[in-house]
């Protein structure tokens, strides 16, 4: 009988595993799984007897091999691996954050995680920069001030047919007053500015490229920018898509008189 028991499957899958791969899916016999494996005949018969028992291996004229379901739950395995050492990678930002913080199981799920180091304090700008390079189409909410960001975002508005910008009152305010010429070149290449007076947690970028669209969720603290998540997955952008159309929808036009000099939404700058 086949066990049914999702967690004593999930067991038998995680210690048979190098088995289970080795079996693959043509059919093989005992003798080439135990050199695979270099491990003993009674193992691998122990290993093989408790896989078949899981529906995960059969028997066939061709020897031993995986079943669909064998595949496809070693498949959603090394998925599942990839990610946690991912996640794991970034442990010390993900204990950090608050149990219920609002982000996507999507936007993880397959996705490259980009960490500030000691030696690297820059790289999760300096990636989600890379993601802004050629790109057709650009929607980011800015949180805090990036000059490095804020050059990329002038570059990539030149070049892009569309670019939605959502800054926060401290981004504007420096666009003022230190980069007053990144704000005008940004209203001649017609990047649609918008304010946002809340401060989300996050920055978020989605990025339309030749090669496809992609979604980063910038992870931000006091010390600056912690992590970017990075995600191409149609799920991921659309998450991301989601949050930054929820914020836009919270902010105003940045008036033509910021680029003056005040900072000032559209609204603030008519008169009676």
């Amino acid at each position: 009988m086949v066990t049914t028991d999702p967690a004593d499957v999930l067991s038998t899958l995680i210690q048979r595993e190098p088995v289970l791969y080795a079996v693959d899916v043509t059919g093989c016999d005992k003798r080439e799984v135990t050199e695979a494996v270099s491990t003993s005949r009674s193992t691998v018969d122990r290993s093989i007897r408790e896989l078949e028992d899981a529906g995960l291996v059969t028997r066939s004229a061709d020897g031993y091999r995986r079943t669909l379901l064998g595949e496809l739950l070693l498949s959603e395995y090394y998925r599942f691996k990839s990610q946690t050492a991912e996640l794991l990678s970034a442990g010390e930002v993900f204990a950090d954050l608050p149990p219920k913080m609002d982000i996507d199981p999507a936007m993880l799920d397959g996705a490259t995680i980009i960490t500030a180091t000691q030696a690297t304090p820059h790289q999760p700008v300096s990636s989600l920069c890379s993601l802004l390079t050629d790109a057709t189409g650009v929607q980011l909410l800015c949180p805090a001030v990036f000059p490095q960001l804020i050059e990329a975002c002038t570059t990539a508005t030149e070049g892009a047919n569309r670019a939605e910008i959502v800054v926060t009152d401290p981004v504007v305010s420096a666009l003022v007053s230190t980069y007053s010429e990144t704000l005008n070149a940004l209203r001649e290449a017609g990047a649609d500015l918008q304010l946002l007076e809340t401060t989300p947690p996050h920055g978020f970028v989605v990025a339309d490229q030749p090669t496809g669209t992609k979604a980063g969720l910038l992870i931000v603290d006091d010390s600056g920018a912690r992590a970017l998540i990075k995600n191409s997955s149609p799920d991921a952008v659309e998450w991301v898509r989601s949050r930054l159309d929820h914020w836009t929808t919270e902010a105003t036009a940045v008036s033509s008189s910021a680029a003056g000099g005040e900072s000032t939404t559209a609204e603030e700058s008519t008169t009676d």
